[in-house]
């Protein structure tokens, strides 16, 4: 499958992935559980980045039911009141999560060009963040669907492709098959941009690792559930289970954590906090 591009488009990609390469990477983290967790003090850690790099912005897209709840800001996080709002009232609370900060390249610093952003297909809201270059003018040039950008942020773009993608081949229920179409369509973006993605239904977390360049990494973590409701309360509540998705590590790892490589050019899919698909590595 191959994303149906001009040469000049790719020629313009192509310069543009090197200006990007010289200037500071976003940063992404990404969480999925088993139960609901409280995701703020994760989220602090991962916002903490921003305090010497990151500084255009940051956003964070989590699930309480079907809907996603979004909350981002083209400002930088560590001097946000609203992200020190979020993390000192514990409000991020949720099985799935997706975080962004990030250093602009394409768009300038602005609600509409600032990650997560999400986009209703087939019933789901989907969330999609990622990390690494392209350029706007390449994704002018293939079909978006009904999908349209409401910015000039190249990633946005890019999502809309990708979900259009997705209503194009009919995928109604997530399973192996359509897994692997997916992981294509992933395939097929990265021959001509690098860039490593978060994107999530509300059920299950697809994490794809960039063939070049940027990659992803992830672990196991086990987290206390979040408070029940009133009379809902257990003494000894199962501890949650999950993974912990983000670029490179970061600052997030616990002493003694081995993190996992998700290999260049390979798709992880996570559901309820347990890895539910891994693509065969493609380069």
């Amino acid at each position: 499958m191959k994303v149906n591009v001009t040469i000049r488009a790719i020629v313009i990609c192509g310069f543009c992935l090197l200006c990007c390469g010289r200037a500071s990477a976003c940063d992404m983290m990404g969480a999925c559980f088993n139960k609901e967790v409280d995701l703020s003090g994760l989220f602090s850690r991962f916002r903490a980045i921003s305090e010497k790099r990151d500084p255009d912005g940051w956003g964070v897209a989590f699930y309480g039911d079907a809907s996603a709840t979004v909350f981002k800001e083209p400002t930088r996080a560590a001097q946000s009141a609203l992200a020190e709002f979020l993390t000192a009232n514990k409000l991020l609370r949720s099985k799935i999560l997706i975080a962004h900060l990030r250093a602009a390249s394409i768009g300038r610093p602005a609600p509409r060009n600032t990650h997560p952003w999400t986009r209703e297909l087939g019933g789901k809201e989907y969330s999609l963040a990622h990390v690494g270059g392209a350029d706007k003018r390449l994704w002018q040039s293939v079909t978006l669907g009904r999908f349209k950008p409401l910015g000039e942020n190249c990633a946005e773009y890019l999502f809309c492709h990708v979900l259009a993608k997705i209503d194009e081949h009919r995928i109604g229920t997530w399973n192996k098959e359509s897994f692997t179409r997916l992981h294509q369509v992933l395939a097929a973006v990265n021959e001509v941009q690098t860039t490593s993605h978060l994107l999530s239904d509300g059920t299950h977390l697809f994490a794809y690792s960039s063939s070049r360049g940027t990659w992803l990494s992830y672990v196991e973590r086990e987290m206390t559930p979040a408070k029940l409701g009133r009379g809902q309360e257990t003494n000894e509540p199962e501890p949650a289970v999950g993974v912990i998705v983000a670029r490179n590590g970061h600052n997030l790892a616990e002493p003694g954590e081995r993190w996992t490589r998700i290999q260049p050019g390979q798709l992880a899919v996570f559901k309820d906090g347990e890895l539910v698909y891994a693509s065969v590595v493609t380069r």
